[in-house]
This record gives C-alpha cells, sequence and structure tokens, in this order.
C-alpha cells in the first residue's frame, strides 16, 4: 500500500511528518509499503527514504477552493494518488505514528471496505463548543437537503485509507465540503464530509489500534515545542540508529490519562457517559 504524507508551506508540521516518517523505518513498515509525500519543499524530504511528488505553491492555493479550505488539499491530493495507484491508498496525518505493525491494515482496505481514524461520536451527543457549531450547521436550510441526520457519526479524518476504486466517492466528499464552506468556517467540514460520504457508501473500520493520532492539544502542544530539538539530537546520530531514537521519544498519554479514558470508555459501554470525543489515548 502507499502511505501518503502531505507538507506544504514551512512550520513544525515539517517536522511532525520527518517524525513520523521515521517511525514507520522504525517498525519496519517500509517493507510493506511505500511512503509518498506531496510537497512544495522538496529538499526538506529529500534524504529520507520515500518517495516525493512536488506540488506547486499554485497547485496547492488550488486545491484549497474558492474558500481556501486548508483540508481541503487533503481531499484532492488523495485523489490523485489513487488515480496514478492500483493499490490502496492511506493518507496520514504528520501528527501519526505507528504503535502496531502497518500489516494490520491491509485486510481493512478493499473493494467495498475502508479505514478511518476512530469514531469519535454521533454529532447530536458529543457535547463541546465544536460540535455545537457543526450542529447548528447541520440545522441550516441549505444543507437540511444533503438529508444528514443529528445522530450521524463523526470519524477522525487523521487517518484515511482507501482503494482505488472507491476514487469516485471523494467528488461526493469534496462536494459536500464545498457546500458546507459556503455556510460554516469549522475546521473539520471534510472530515465530517468523509464521515458521512464514507460510512454510506463502504463498510468503514476503525484504525486507531495501529495508528496513533496525537491530536489533543496536551499531547500535541507540548511534543511540537521539543520537537525540533528531538530531530536535531537525532539527525547527529547515526543513519541507523535514528528511527529509534525518534520513536523513543513519541509523545504518549501518562498512565493516570489511560486509566481516566479506561474508565470513561467502561461507562460508555454500561451507558452511563455519554457526549464525550474519543481519541486514542491508551
Amino acid at each position: 500500500m502507499i502511505v501518503l504524507f502531505l507538507s506544504y508551506g514551512t512550520g513544525p508540521h515539517q517536522d511532525e511528518v520527518h517524525f513520523a516518517i521515521r517511525c514507520l523505518q522504525h517498525m519496519q513498515a517500509l517493507q510493506h509499503c511505500r511512503p509518498v509525500v506531496y510537497t512544495d519543499s522538496v529538499e526538506r524530504f529529500r534524504r529520507l527514504p520515500v518517495d516525493i511528488v512536488e506540488v506547486s505553491t499554485s497547485q496547492w492555493r488550488d486545491w484549497g477552493g474558492p474558500h481556501s479550505f486548508n483540508h481541503r488539499r487533503k481531499i484532492l491530493a488523495l485523489d490523485q494518488a489513487l488515480q496514478n495507484s492500483t493499490d490502496p491508498v492511506v493518507l496520514m496525518d504528520g501528527d501519526t505514528y505507528l504503535r502496531k505493525p502497518i500489516t494490520q491494515l491491509a485486510d481493512r482496505i478493499g473493494p467495498g471496505r475502508g479505514i478511518m481514524h476512530i469514531r469519535e461520536g454521533q454529532v447530536s451527543r458529543v457535547q463541546s463548543p465544536l460540535y455545537q457549531q457543526l450542529r447548528q450547521l447541520l440545522s441550516n436550510e441549505a444543507v437540511q437537503g444533503c438529508g444528514i441526520p443529528a445522530d450521524a457519526w463523526m470519524w477522525n479524518a487523521g487517518v484515511i485509507g482507501l482503494h482505488p476504486q472507491q476514487r469516485p466517492l471523494l467528488q461526493q466528499v469534496l462536494q459536500l465540503t464545498d457546500l458546507l464552506c459556503q455556510h460554516s468556517s469549522l475546521h473539520i467540514l471534510e472530515q465530517f464530509a468523509f464521515s458521512w460520504i464514507l460510512s454510506q457508501q463502504i463498510d468503514l473500520r476503525p484504525a486507531d489500534d495501529v495508528v496513533f493520532h496525537y491530536w489533543p492539544p496536551y499531547l500535541h502542544k507540548p511534543f511540537r515545542q521539543k520537537l525540533a530539538t528531538v530531530m536535531s539530537q537525532g539527525e547527529s546520530l547515526p543513519a541507523s540508529q535514528q528511527p529509534a531514537f525518534y520513536f523513543s521519544h513519541r509523545p504518549r498519554p501518562t498512565a493516570t490519562r489511560r486509566c481516566k479514558v479506561l474508565v470513561k470508555r467502561l461507562l460508555e459501554s454500561l451507558g452511563l457517559l455519554h457526549g464525550y470525543c474519543r481519541s486514542n489515548e491508551w
């Protein structure tokens, strides 16, 4: 399979993608997948064991669409990668790393089935300002015509894996994203479009047991603050030692945090807790 990363512009996200690829190396994933980076900073990734597809600044701008929506680019990049491949493509955000062999994703992607990272929660039930704004958006008269129920499920888009046969679905994802962008500036619009379209059209399966997505701010922000130092230290080591060094510095929740998550999930399974957004913190 192809593992696709996107990196456009400059900033700490470049180091995150670099880090994610080094972690793939450590998990010996390169024996079973082909990492590809779509980027406008070719030199930044040239020394990595990846295929590089140079995307011009103007192309990134065009992919942002009429509303310059950042994450709309994920849809178009994934579409292009699937168009050029006969193998499944797994798009991963930079703030991810493998926690199990990537081969465990192989049987989850194929004709009629695909993956996203984790099923976060139902739009009607998650209690957060972000989901409140999404509920208001779905009640908009222009959006109601799509027939999306309030209890639709939101999946996390840190991982999206599709088979080339499913490429036509991306046009539906794009159309829904553009419609939502006409009425909202929420940063999760493409995520919701992926969630709704894919869950209705294919057997959508989670990947959180294999891929850790460290988007929660209590993990992401501290890691970004130290990542440049970690990268500098790693690059001073012999090449053979770098993957293990990077992997040893991956962001992980504390034991206390993991226990809290386990308790929450137990209460949820018993019907005693509702309204929180799931992430893979254990």
